[in-house]
């Protein structure tokens, strides 16, 4: 097996199956290339393992995420309409609550003064706080009207992740990679992909998400289905392809609706033993394409988490508030 060396024993009972008839495996430490990778399996030693077997696999989430405009950092959008008839997302949300309580919150002046930066970087927006808010909340899909103000679906949906925008107790899988110098761009590895895909998608029928870019760019996209094509490749080796399904946030109107499709393609190889039909991974490794375009890190589904948001003037009960 090319750059594998087992440094640990498999304590293996395969004689031994519980009552399911899983497989029993206490400990994996392996070396590749001489790096320790043991670092990098906090999906294998949170869920255990990952066996595989030939064939073709598909699952889908029960839950199926939309999309929306990602509302780039750069953008004047939030807080400054184009056509200036018109009110910005924020600047409805200060009338709304004006009219409601009596006080102008300021929200669309601090968006502009405090969190605007028109040098930002092309990629920063809201594509993380969008991709947890599409799996949790169901999508706005009419234009509703409060206190004599109409909010469109794109101002629902950008007040709505607004309120995503500094989530907390998000669980990652996999580090990101900023370029530092020991910093690991194979990183998520395949196997943890794999494993993850299995645990969420195909066990629970849940969506999960990943940053699709493993170089210093984040693009967060919620993942709701998956294909797998495994074929066995000698003793030792199975390669598989991978068909990602994810809902897009490259959408030509903010005002969208439904869900965006895109699928992402990866190819890799997994390494372990064959026993019978089922393989017992213990590495694994990105091939052709895969090995410059593959996920960077990945995200439970975001079942418990905390809302909160960079303008403090915004207030997340009076966004729900909204949509009651």
């Amino acid at each position: 097996m090319q750059n594998l060396m087992i440094i640990a024993i498999l304590f293996i009972a395969f004689a031994c199956k519980s009552n399911n008839d899983q497989t029993v495996v206490e400990k994996i430490i392996y070396k590749d290339n001489d790096k320790i990778h043991e670092k990098y399996q906090q999906v294998t030693k949170e869920f255990g393992p990952l066996s595989v077997q030939e064939g073709e696999f598909s699952s889908k989430s029960k839950i199926i995420p939309w999309s929306s405009w990602w509302f780039p950092s750069k953008d004047k959008f939030l807080f400054e309409n184009s056509d200036s008839t018109k009110l910005a997302p924020l600047q409805k949300y200060d009338l709304y609550v004006e009219r409601t309580y009596g006080e102008d919150p300021g929200a669309a002046f601090y968006e502009e003064t405090e969190i605007y930066d028109p040098s930002e970087v092309n990629w920063a927006g809201l594509c993380h706080a969008w991709a947890v808010a599409s799996v949790l909340h169901p999508e706005p899909k009419h234009n509703i009207r409060k206190k004599n103000i109409t909010f469109s679906i794109a101002d629902q949906k950008a007040l709505l992740l607004k309120s995503y925008e500094e989530v907390s107790d998000l669980k990652y899988y996999g580090d990101r990679y900023d370029g530092g110098f020991d910093d690991e761009y194979d990183d998520v590895f395949p196997e943890q992909f794999h494993r993850f895909a299995q645990v969420f998608l195909f066990d629970q029928k849940l969506p999960f998400l990943m940053d699709y870019d493993p170089s210093y760019p984040v693009w967060t996209v919620p993942v709701f289905e998956i294909k797998f094509k495994i074929n066995k490749v000698d003793q030792n080796t199975a390669h598989v392809k991978t068909w990602v399904t994810t809902a897009s946030s490259f959408v030509e109107d903010p005002n969208f609706l439904g869900t965006k499709k895109s699928v992402k393609y990866y190819e890799y190889e997994l390494f372990g033993t064959w026993i019978g039909p089922n393989l017992l991974v213990v590495n694994s490794k990105w091939v052709n394409d895969a090995v410059y375009d593959h996920p960077d890190f990945l995200i439970a589904y975001p079942d418990k988490v905390k809302r909160a948001s960079r303008n403090k003037k915004l207030e997340i009960t009076m966004i729900d508030e909204l949509n009651q």
